[in-house]
């Protein structure tokens, strides 16, 4: 079996960001999104749009970019002087585990106020990978009975151990410039074979509308408009289909509910 979930990171980031990602999502090869609690409106956003992708809609933990959930005295390893996470991933200094675990139940707690459950766990640039961190992003995935996002050999060991399912694979090398629906299949291609031609194959995305709002908050806001026409491009469903690659959801990872039904557009690419 080739099963590939897409998933959409940073729902919730910006009004763009969020638009982006639901026409990816209608498109049908994007099987889910991961939002963003943290950022300034993104609690309302996925309050007012999640319920349009309820069940396929997990939490982006955040130690980077935006805000945090718990006042910042509570929190002193995890904030900037300005009680703010850093912005960038590098500028992230010793954490207490224990401060992370408190304001990541916190994320989860605002995540619920939307009325919404967590279909599975991802973290904003891949933060979880840290030491400190990635024991408590394991113990909530086994709590809430969701998948994880493992990006290394180690990651999916430790998560297999601690009983939270997991992709066989994940890719997150579809990002940048110069980025196609030919791109992406020749990348979805490679994880395949690397697996030895069956298996799961999680690819990690970022499509979005590209304005004001979202260039004033990330680097990478173009880049985003490029992934979007690139997913939803007619004949990528159908593509996918003739290679023997089902798109699935959070849910099929755990092996519940029936794998994400996709109507291939009759253009081949």
């Amino acid at each position: 079996m080739r099963r590939l979930f897409v998933n959409a990171d940073d729902f919730g980031l910006t009004e763009g960001v969020s638009a982006g990602i639901l026409t990816a999502m209608a498109a049908g090869v994007v099987g889910g999104t991961t939002a963003m609690v943290c950022a300034e409106g993104g609690l309302e956003r996925l309050s007012r749009l999640g319920p349009q992708i309820a069940g396929r809609v997990g939490l982006h933990l955040q130690l980077t970019g935006g805000r945090p959930c718990l006042p910042p005295g509570e929190i002193p390893s995890l904030v900037t002087e300005e009680g703010l996470f850093p912005r960038k991933k590098k500028a992230v200094g010793d954490v207490d585990p224990d401060e992370v675990r408190r304001e990541w139940r916190a994320q989860l707690a605002r995540f619920r106020q939307s009325g919404l459950m967590p279909s599975h766990l991802d973290s904003h640039h891949h933060i979880h990978n840290r030491p400190e961190a990635f024991p408590v992003f394991a113990e909530l995935a086994r709590e809430l009975g969701v998948p994880g996002r493992a990006v290394s050999d180690a990651m999916r060991e430790s998560l297999a151990a601690a009983g939270v399912v997991h992709a066989d694979l994940c890719l997150t090398r579809f990002y940048g410039e110069n980025l196609s629906a030919t791109t992406f299949l020749s990348l979805v291609d490679a994880a395949f074979a690397a697996l030895g031609g069956s298996g799961t194959v999680e690819v990690m995305v970022h499509p979005g509308r590209h304005d004001a709002a979202l260039a004033a908050i990330s680097t990478y806001s173009a880049g985003r408009e490029l992934e979007l026409a690139a997913l939803t491009e007619p004949g990528l469903a159908e593509a996918l289909a003739e290679r023997g690659i089902r798109v699935v959801t959070a849910a099929n990872l755990l092996g519940t509910g029936p794998d994400q039904a996709v109507a291939p557009r009759r253009q081949a690419l």
